[in-house]
């Protein structure tokens, strides 16, 4: 069977960003499909990774639990618990948790999630198991995380993400609230210090060592502002400041890079298609693509921005408005009924400008998912 465009057009005439209500709600088709594909939440990950303790089911969760927060539907916090109950033991010990990865501190969000809905300590235990693998976790000489023990000297804006919305919701809920907070600001700004641009973008990673293929010789940066990389940035940023209290000294110096993370991205948005591309900041390079992943997660950064009163919603909502529509003309039905994200990217740094964008246009991996159901959610139930 041809594959059908799910978005209706009748929808995206009719659409108002601000309208009471939004009749077609993408979120929660998309969510509640994803569940039908993927039933056992414990197989959320790459064929050839036993750990599923890391980082596409860790989004997943994510995004269910926004979700969740947003309908009231117990589908979704139910299966956020049908996966940690596969992770853990009545004890609370994490079975396949191990530190050699920012990407296995991920799924940690999830149990601080579900500790706070049980008060069940077993959830509490599994989030103290994994804060701990912090403790000796490699570092670069500014105190950056590795991306992990095998790349070594390289601290990636995938892996701020991973390591530190866990941590953020750790000392709010858990504790340690001068170590939490004071690492998650040095993490956050000291990659926007080594790898920010002029524009408010950041480029993908940085190798103190300059060894990696993809270094630079004399700045050791990666070669390009990748969609996605920064997208888990943007999503970072703009959860960040419900943890960290106000007073804390690094609170400003986040909502700065915010701001400018918010220019940069009215600035290379595509014109014609409402989207953002694969490498963000050579958007009109009639090589480059438009990038699903990354584009709904700077819809979000953008939406909940405006939400909580930090840019103008009528300088940024236009931008949402055309993102929206152009996010949502990647996705599809297939011949089973699913549905199917299109021209996404999910890859590690690569060499150079070429190779990011002629790397795969993947269609439906995990991360993307995620970054379609919080956009959708957020446009859709705000």
């Amino acid at each position: 069977m041809k594959k059908v465009q799910v978005f209706l057009f009748v929808c995206l005439l009719s659409f108002q960003l601000n309208a009471q209500e939004i009749p077609f709600k993408w979120s929660e088709i998309t969510a509640k499909n994803f569940i039908e594909r993927v039933p056992n939440p414990d197989s959320i990950s790459m064929i050839w990774d036993k750990n599923h303790f890391s980082w596409q089911a860790g989004y997943i969760m994510f995004a269910m639990e926004k979700i969740w927060k947003s309908t009231g539907d117990s589908t979704y916090l139910n299966y956020i618990k049908k996966y940690v109950d596969q992770q853990i033991d009545e004890q609370g010990k994490v079975f396949t948790f191990n530190n050699s990865n920012l990407d296995h501190f991920l799924p940690g969000y999830a149990l601080i999630f579900m500790y706070e809905q049980t008060g069940d300590v077993k959830y509490k235990n599994a989030a103290i198991q994994v804060r701990n693998g912090f403790n000796n976790y490699p570092r670069n000489s500014n105190g950056l995380f590795w991306h992990g023990n095998w790349a070594t000297n390289q601290s990636w804006i995938d892996g701020v993400f991973m390591g530190q919305i866990f941590l953020a919701r750790y000392g709010s809920v858990i504790g340690e609230r001068e170590y939490a907070f004071d690492e998650v600001v040095k993490q956050m700004t000291t990659i926007v210090k080594i790898c920010g641009t002029v524009d408010g973008l950041i480029m993908h990673g940085w190798d103190e060592s300059k060894k990696a293929s993809w270094a630079d010789g004399e700045t050791g940066l990666a070669p390009a502002v990748w969609s996605e990389g920064l997208g888990w940035y943007a999503v970072l940023i703009a959860d960040v400041f419900d943890y960290l209290p106000k007073n804390h000294p690094g609170y400003s110096k986040l909502l700065k890079i915010h701001k400018n993370l918010c220019r940069g991205l009215k600035k290379y948005q595509d014109p014609n298609t409402g989207m953002w591309c694969q490498v963000v900041d050579k958007c009109g390079a009639t090589d480059n693509w438009n990038e699903t992943s990354g584009t709904g997660m700077f819809i979000y950064l953008l939406k909940k921005s405006i939400d909580k009163g930090y840019i103008s919603s009528e300088i940024y909502s236009p931008l949402i408005e055309k993102a929206y529509e152009g996010m949502l003309k990647k996705a599809s039905y297939n011949d089973q009924g699913l549905i199917d994200l299109v021209d996404c990217s999910s890859i590690g740094i690569v060499d150079n400008y070429n190779a990011y964008i002629n790397s795969p246009k993947e269609v439906s991996p995990f991360g993307a998912f995620g970054s379609f159901i919080i956009s959708t959610n957020i446009v859709e139930n705000r």
